[in-house]
């Protein structure tokens, strides 16, 4: 059974409790959205993923923060559209959010500031198989954000079809920088979606989305929100809470 219907998400994001001495490895299912079809998948209508992680006891043993539910969400709804495409994933933790769309056939790439999370991420990247058959790839590594950063990176400009990260737009500081990156990664035609229920310490939810909103518009990135998210909510909640929601950023056409 899927450890997704024991997970308790009560803490705010800054509230950080892990299990620094050791991984543990954890199988997830996640439900197609209706409508939605994968030829790999055959009639089944759960999409399984396995990989390692650092448990959160603020999370109740979670090893992913609660609004990744609806970014691997936006991931399934694109369904066999993911096969070759080219994934990044910004501010990764465990990298759960690249292992959905690397078993939807994405070739995609976790990525974390955190030099203490690459390790993780390298593990998650090894220990990845191919179990649907879709031809998806998984890497793990290190990525410091903002436009230098960037650059002095291995990966190319514009050269991701989709950019996606989870709880990663509540530090002030941090956010004009991760539009930066975003700015610099996304190709042409893509679109980076972002999910975010955590509340920032130093400031409020609606002036973090001010902030992030003004920056993307200042790389000439468009942008529209589902307030709260159109994904279901997280194991043990009926509901969203009023700050939660993704965004979807394209470039201007």
């Amino acid at each position: 059974s899927s450890d997704l219907s024991h997970l308790d998400y009560t803490a705010s994001a800054m509230s950080m409790l892990f299990a620094e001495d050791e991984y543990v490895e954890r199988e997830y299912e996640f439900p197609l959205p209706e409508g939605v079809e994968l030829a790999a998948l055959g009639s089944e209508r759960q999409l399984r993923v396995q990989l390692h992680g650092w448990p959160m006891f603020a999370c109740g043993g979670a090893i992913f923060w609660r609004g990744a539910t609806a970014s691997a969400h936006a991931l399934l709804l694109r369904g066999d559209v993911l096969r070759g495409a080219r994934v990044l994933e910004l501010g990764a933790g465990c990298g759960l959010l690249a292992n959905v769309a690397a078993a939807l056939g994405a070739h995609a790439v976790a990525t974390d500031g955190n030099e203490d999370e690459v390790p993780l991420l390298q593990k998650n990247a090894l220990s990845f198989t191919d179990r649907l058959g879709t031809g998806g790839s998984l890497e793990g590594g290190h990525l410091s954000w903002g436009t230098s950063n960037a650059e002095e990176s291995s990966f190319q400009r514009q050269s991701f079809d989709v950019v996606i990260g989870s709880e990663i737009v509540y530090v002030p500081d941090y956010i004009p920088e991760l539009a930066e990156t975003i700015a610099y990664f996304l190709s042409s035609e893509g679109e980076a979606i972002i999910a975010n229920t955590a509340v920032s310490t130093k400031t409020t939810q609606e002036a973090a989305r001010k902030i992030f909103c003004d920056a993307l518009a200042s790389h000439g990135l468009e942008f529209e929100f589902e307030m709260p998210p159109r994904a279901p909510p997280p194991p043990g909640e009926t509901e969203w809470a009023e700050t939660s929601y993704i965004i979807r950023i394209r470039r201007k056409s």
